[in-house]
């Protein structure tokens, strides 16, 4: 059985098929299909679906069900060899990237940063590609957001303009204990691109790592877990894990092994505003049977701001304090009873 790598298999889904979009609720990347063009439904309904952890494609308007490969093959009109070639092109590095199932996946050595990349902190290379739109967009993107002045902010962001996966995107380093980048996160600056493109990108064939785990400090005996890193900029102690399912928890093997150096802390999970993602007001739910303890929304914040970045762009700060978030933390059956009450509320919004 042919296996291609996800970010590759994203890319295309978001390149060949029509107005494709994420629904982060179910991790499940859906479009209006190019194979039977949906009917007279183009545009209006997306009926195809690409579920990366069972790595299938299928419209449910037409039938058509198959691997990543043979869909790129079919809506391209290409071969086997093109499409290997096309993915070598993603990662130079590669050989026989694309492998049996039955096969140990191959170690790919990969660069760690996306190619060329500017750091935003030299105010060289800044003066440099001062003209640069790209450049010129990702610094208005940090500083309205706040990201250069967060008090957890990590020493350096880049934006990555000539990557053949990652380009035109702001470049998150995940920094290791060793002070290393071992990981990154690519995100979307360039308006026509957020409706393109997947809004974040991971590093192609690498294992996602914890973001900011170098910053935690053993004078708090806290560390709070985001989902993405772009909040973990605002809380000291904070760390992001890039993503968790409706579940609850879902770590790579090496998150785990990042989370078992910190199992002296006591872990709050800080997820988006129950109040207005039910996804996240899901997977809260479920961290709470896995006796997590978990940040709920209080209704005034909850209402009004999705995540702690909306929080600080809004009230113009840098840091958001525990104290804040120690008033906010529930666990087990008093949690639960909380997240009924954001449930009903949910609720009678949708039926109104």
């Amino acid at each position: 059985m042919i296996s291609l790598p996800e970010d590759f298999v994203i890319l295309k889904f978001y390149e060949l098929g029509f107005y494709p979009k994420y629904n982060k609720f179910n991790n499940v990347y859906q479009c209006s299909c190019p194979i039977c063009r949906e009917g007279n439904s183009l545009g209006k309904k997306r009926r195809c679906y690409y579920i990366p952890k069972n790595e299938n494609i299928f419209c449910h308007n037409c039938g058509w069900s198959g691997k990543p490969l043979r869909w790129i093959k079919e809506v391209s009109n290409c071969s086997d060899t093109e499409v290997i070639n096309e993915l070598k092109e993603y990662v130079p590095d590669a050989q026989d990237i694309i492998v049996n199932k039955e096969q140990a996946r191959p170690t790919i050595q990969v660069e760690t940063l996306p190619k060329d990349s500017i750091n935003l902190s030299d105010e060289f290379q800044l003066d440099y590609y001062s003209s640069n739109s790209v450049v010129t967009a990702v610094r208005y993107l940090v500083k309205d957001r706040r990201l250069d002045t967060a008090v957890n902010r990590p020493n350096n962001l880049y934006v990555s303009l000539t990557d053949r996966v990652h380009r035109n995107r702001l470049v998150i380093p995940f920094i290791n204990e060793n002070k290393e980048i071992e990981f990154y996160q690519t995100r979307t600056v360039l308006s026509k691109d957020n409706k393109t493109k997947p809004k974040y990108l991971g590093k192609v064939q690498a294992e996602k790592t914890l973001f900011n785990i170098d910053r935690v400090s053993s004078d708090h005996d806290k560390v709070y877990i985001f989902e993405g890193p772009l909040n973990a900029f605002f809380t000291k102690n904070s760390i992001a894990v890039a993503g968790i399912t409706e579940r609850g928890r879902s770590f790579t093997q090496r998150q785990e092994q990042q989370l078992n150096s910190l199992k002296w802390y006591d872990k709050v999970w800080i997820l988006d505003s129950q109040w207005v993602d039910q996804a996240s007001l899901v997977k809260s739910e479920a961290l709470l049977k896995q006796k997590e303890k978990v940040f709920i929304w209080p209704e005034k914040f909850g209402k009004r701001f999705k995540d702690f970045n909306d929080i600080a762009m809004a009230c113009k700060i840098d840091e958001i304090k525990w104290e804040f978030i120690e008033k906010n933390t529930f666990e087990g059956l008093e949690g639960i009873v909380k997240l009924s009450e954001i449930k009903k509320y949910r609720n009678l919004i949708k039926h109104t």
